[in-house]
């Protein structure tokens, strides 16, 4: 839980680690990593690492002898991750043209990231160039806003209190809602046997006004150039924490979020 109020002085991607981490990422990177099972001695790719929670989490897996390497598009979350944990090697780069050898790693896993590549078909093409025969990918996307109670409670209070345009930069989150979709990109971009299942898991902040900032700054502000004043952040959170009213228990503010994980094998 949260000791000190979340400050917009703090940079989005420190806001990322120390908010969204714990209370959305921690838990949806322990259920990638049992769908997909890295094992001692194995080579893991964390693409799109963000500030590198998979990665953290599956490099105590591959030991004896394994290797774990994350990847990121964003200069500062992967200045975050090196300050976390140096010992895993972490490098800036495009999901859709890899620096990286051929058939180098035996699982490639990325939560929360394929629905923000540019182009999709192309950076399934690149997993699939980077695993050796055999290898395994484990995805996660986010399901329905509606399958997420907290974020459709602050999409409804960006198109109150901001804009239409703003609400819809939550739009990103959920591009890749259809998990059909999701199967029909891998199976263009060479695993044409991928399965998808759909689970739920629970989404805590220590209060209403915990999670609005965290999203607004360590997600929107974070991936747009979009700006929120606090007196903007503290409409959002009273609306938000009206609207979940009934989520806001003596453990702070736990909702259910569904995502699809899909997983495939070269």
């Amino acid at each position: 839980m949260a000791q000190q109020p979340i400050q917009t002085t703090t940079s989005p991607s420190e806001i990322y680690e120390q908010y969204m981490v714990p209370g959305i990422f921690s838990r949806w990177s322990a259920t990638l990593l049992e769908l997909v099972a890295p094992q001692p001695g194995e080579r893991v790719l964390d693409l799109a690492c963000g500030t590198g929670v998979v990665a953290r989490m599956a490099a105590p897996m591959v030991q004896p002898g394994g290797e774990v390497f994350g990847v990121d598009f964003n200069p500062a979350q992967i200045a975050t991750a090196r300050s976390i944990d140096s010992s895993i090697e972490w490098r800036e780069g495009d999901a859709g043209s890899l620096s990286l050898a051929d058939q180098e790693f035996d699982l490639v896993v990325c939560q929360q990231g394929f629905q923000f590549f540019p182009d999709r078909v192309q950076a399934v093409r690149e997993i699939h160039r980077v695993l050796k025969p055999g290898g395994r990918v484990g995805i996660a996307v986010w399901s329905t806003f509606d399958k997420a109670p907290g974020y459709q409670a602050l999409v409804h209070a960006l198109e109150r209190r901001v804009d239409s345009s703003a609400a819809r930069l939550m739009d990103d989150l959920t591009v890749l809602s259809d998990s059909n979709e999701v199967s029909r990109f891998f199976a263009e971009g060479g695993f044409p046997n991928a399965e998808v299942v759909t689970l739920s898991n629970d989404v805590v902040f220590a209060s209403a006004g915990e999670f609005t900032r965290a999203i607004a700054v360590g997600s929107i502000m974070r991936r747009t150039e979009i700006q929120f004043s606090e007196e903007t952040l503290d409409l959002l959170t009273a609306d938000v924490a009206a609207e979940m009213e009934s989520y806001i228990g003596d453990h702070g503010l736990i909702f259910p979020m569904e995502a699809h994980l899909l997983t495939a094998t070269k």
